[in-house]
Order: structure tokens, then C-alpha cells, then sequence
């Protein structure tokens, strides 16, 4: 899968991981990995995330996979997050896109009979950036790159301007049906006004 979100067919809870690794999925012995809540996992690999912080993302999230769910009629097996500084998210956008530089999330998906397997990579130093320029916090960015990753693995696209705006608005309903509420924002120049 690349940044922009197209599947790849691999799961990238396939590949060997360890507590060191730019690798998605959960690792074992980092802070807050392995925590699950009803199929959903967050692993904080940087220090910037509080506990309390990464237990509110995941819950949240929780309820936009229960919720996308019943509206797909799909089951989501399992939802990982791994939050990362930009270290590791370039040397992930690098191998596993071909491009060089951080980005917000990475997506990766694999689907079973059992039903969809999501692995997420999240960059908390471009979050970090984002919610700066748009005076909101941490956590609600974090948690908009969850359910961004969450509809790339289900078939959004953001690539053309039409499919951007869909994607974005599709955010934005179901953070607003959790009672979170709109969270995105365009980059000016990204065809919307901040």
C-alpha cells in the first residue's frame, strides 16, 4: 500500500516485527501495545503519546470500526495502530511506497473469510504539525489519521478532487456520529480552504 492509500494485497501483519521496527501491527514490550479493546490495538513506538491519549484514540476508533462495520456488513477482525515519530514513518514510506519523507498514516490491509485485517502506521510528529496549524489536539488529529487508514482499507481513495472531498466528508460524518465532530482540515492548495 502506498501513502495515498491503495491496497497492496499484503498483510503487513505478516511480516516479522519487533519493538524496534518501522514495521505496523502491534509490537510486543512497547508501551501501550498489545492493549485491545473489542479488536482494536494501539501501539505507541514514540513517547510523545500519553497512555490516557492513546486509550482515548483507540476507544474512539473502536466505535467508527463498530459503526463501519454495520454499514458495510463486513466484518473487521482486527484494527492495529502503531504510532511513530518520523524516523521510522520515512523509513516505512520509503519501503513500502517507493517515497521519500514522513507522511500521516500508512495503510495496510488483507482480507480473509474470517473478514478484513487493518494495520495502520501513524506519524505523531506530523500530527503534531497539522494540529499546530489548526489549533486542535493531538489526539483528534491522531485519531482522524485512524479513521482515514480505516476507510483507505474499506476502498476510499482521496487521489482525484471528487474522491478527496467524498473521503474527507465521510471523516468527518462518522467522527461527528461519535460525538467527536468534524476533524479535517485541507493543507491550502489542496483544493479546499482551512
Amino acid at each position: 500500500m502506498n501513502a495515498e492509500g491503495e491496497l497492496s494485497g499484503n498483510s503487513a501483519a505478516e511480516q516479522a516485527c519487533d519493538s524496534g521496527s518501522s514495521e505496523p501491527g502491534p509490537q510486543p514490550g512497547s508501551p501501550g501495545g498489545g492493549e485491545s479493546v473489542a479488536g482494536v490495538t494501539m501501539d505507541v513506538a514514540t513517547p510523545v503519546v500519553e497512555d490516557q491519549d492513546a486509550d482515548w484514540i483507540r476507544d474512539r476508533l473502536e466505535s467508527v470500526v463498530s459503526l463501519v462495520e454495520t454499514e458495510i456488513d463486513r466484518r473487521i477482525v482486527r484494527c492495529s495502530v502503531r504510532l511513530v515519530a518520523d524516523p521510522e514513518m520515512s523509513e516505512a514510506h520509503r519501503r513500502f511506497s517507493g517515497v521519500e519523507g514522513t507522511t500521516d498514516v500508512l495503510t495496510f490491509v488483507s482480507e480473509s473469510e474470517a473478514g478484513i485485517e487493518i494495520d495502520l502506521l501513524a506519524c505523531v510528529d506530523e500530527a503534531s504539525r497539522r494540529c499546530s496549524e489548526f489549533d486542535h489536539d493531538l489526539r483528534r488529529e491522531l485519531l482522524l489519521y485512524g479513521v482515514h487508514g480505516l476507510l483507505h482499507a474499506i476502498g476510499h481513495d482521496d487521489h482525484e478532487p471528487d474522491a478527496h472531498a467524498l473521503m474527507h466528508a465521510e471523516e468527518d460524518r462518522l467522527l461527528t456520529k461519535i460525538g467527536v465532530g468534524p476533524v479535517f482540515r485541507s493543507q491550502p492548495g489542496k483544493g479546499e480552504s482551512p
